[in-house]
């Protein structure tokens, strides 16, 4: 599978989730579109090359419950780390900004050998990403997932429920106030 594909299956995991969120009415949350360049023949009018361009954002947005909701799904076949290799500078710079004005940042990091995915909210995951550029470890070892964040279950018919661990974050930050 191709560097850019590998991460599909999530994807559209992840979209068939949102959409069970839609129609229960419990969140809308949209995958931001990549944007394309696109060239086209002048004699034919047809296109002769297409790339994606850099992205800018993340790969959902979204609201629950009045609060924004944003999250890049990321994907790995490695079996015991995530490659912080994996992620973009530009995706920890929009969760920063996003988390800054008050919105749910995080990852779901799969591992696609163990079949499991991890609701790794945004603070957690970015202390790792500041230690990697401070001459840190490159990858976070799969250990840790077992030990400090929360697997992804399915439940209620929703795939990867991803959701409630949102809830979470928000009645921790009301017990806080």
């Amino acid at each position: 599978m191709s560097y850019g594909k590998r991460g599909m299956a999530l994807e559209n995991l992840v979209e068939y989730t949102n959409n069970i969120y839609k129609n229960k009415g419990m969140a809308l949350i949209d995958k931001v579109p990549t944007p394309w360049s696109v060239s086209y023949d002048k004699r034919t009018g047809r296109v002769f090359r297409a790339f994606p361009q850099k992205k800018g954002t993340v790969d959902f947005v979204g609201i629950s419950h009045g609060r924004s909701i944003a999250f890049d799904a990321k994907s790995t076949k490695e079996r015991t780390r995530f490659p912080l290799s994996n992620v973009e500078q530009h995706q920890v710079d929009y969760l920063i900004n996003h988390q800054d004005q008050g919105g749910i940042s995080f990852f779901i990091i799969f591992f696609a050998n163990h079949n499991e995915a991890y609701y790794v909210p945004f603070q957690k995951f970015l202390d790792w990403w500041e230690r990697h550029y401070e001459g840190g470890r490159k990858s976070i070892p799969y250990k840790w997932f077992l030990l400090n964040v929360d697997k992804i279950q399915t439940k209620n018919g929703v795939p990867l429920d991803y959701l409630p661990h949102c809830q979470r974050v928000l009645r921790n930050e009301a017990i806080e106030k």
